[in-house]
């Protein structure tokens, strides 16, 4: 008898997995379409700002990622060599 319960449980394990693939398949293709979904949804949100946002928001993202890999969010040569940002002067009335 206890031969008999090992042997059934073996059968409904292999279904089991079969169906664990598929469920992990349906998932997978899950994932991919929700994140093209939102790669969608951020191309049209950048093509609604002007230019000037457009770029602000790429450097922005640029030193995000270099950050992540633990670099100073910008190169040395640009802070360095590049052009130092001017204040903004206001209009005297």
């Amino acid at each position: 008898m206890f031969s008999l319960l090992l042997s059934l449980s073996q059968n409904s394990f292999s279904q089991d997995s079969k169906e664990r693939k598929a469920v992990q398949e349906l998932n997978k293709k899950k994932e991919k379409s929700q994140e093209e979904v939102e790669k969608e949804l951020m191309k049209r949100h950048l093509k609604l700002q002007e230019k000037a946002t457009r770029k602000r928001i790429k450097k922005s993202l640029r030193e995000a990622e270099r950050r992540k890999k633990g670099k100073a969010p910008q190169p040395w040569w640009e802070r360095w060599f590049g052009r130092k940002q001017q204040k903004k002067r206001r209009k005297r009335i």
